[in-house]
């Protein structure tokens, strides 16, 4: 404890003087901040995990729109589509004789979107030298 010079205690002055209602309210409103302090993080977790969930369900709502933009296309690529278009709009008729021939090349990789929607192929760049490789990546001004 603090003693004064004369070897009595300085709590007791502190107690008797008029400075106690001040002690009282600021200990008063620590406690009620820091009473306040986890109900602030509650209602930010709670906040957070709401836009978290909704950003969950707008994902899913953007994979079922997509779902059904590739059920489009496929539809649209039907062959009884494409053949009653055909003979409809472009009125065109099946032929009288069918002539099968035969590829020796594999069959392409089959895509669930057409081509012109698909991302462009890069084709392996080759560098003619070692100095190319080597700076081929400093910008020339």
């Amino acid at each position: 404890m603090a003693a004064n010079r004369d070897g009595s205690s300085a709590i007791p002055e502190v107690l008797q003087g008029t400075n106690i209602p001040v002690i009282l309210i600021v200990a008063a409103l620590i406690v009620g901040v820091a009473a306040l302090l986890p109900l602030v993080q509650t209602s930010l977790a709670t906040s957070t995990g709401g836009n978290v969930s909704r950003l969950e369900q707008l994902r899913e709502d953007w994979q079922a729109r997509l779902h059904e933009q590739e059920l489009r296309v496929a539809g649209l690529g039907s062959l009884d589509r494409i053949e009653s278009e055909a003979k409809v709009r472009l009125k065109m008729v099946a032929p009288d004789s069918v002539t099968y021939l035969s590829v020796d090349a594999p069959a392409p990789a089959q895509h669930r979107l057409p081509s012109r929607y698909l991302p462009d192929e890069k084709d392996p760049v080759e560098s003619g030298s070692l100095w190319g490789d080597l700076f081929g990546w400093v910008p020339l001004p």
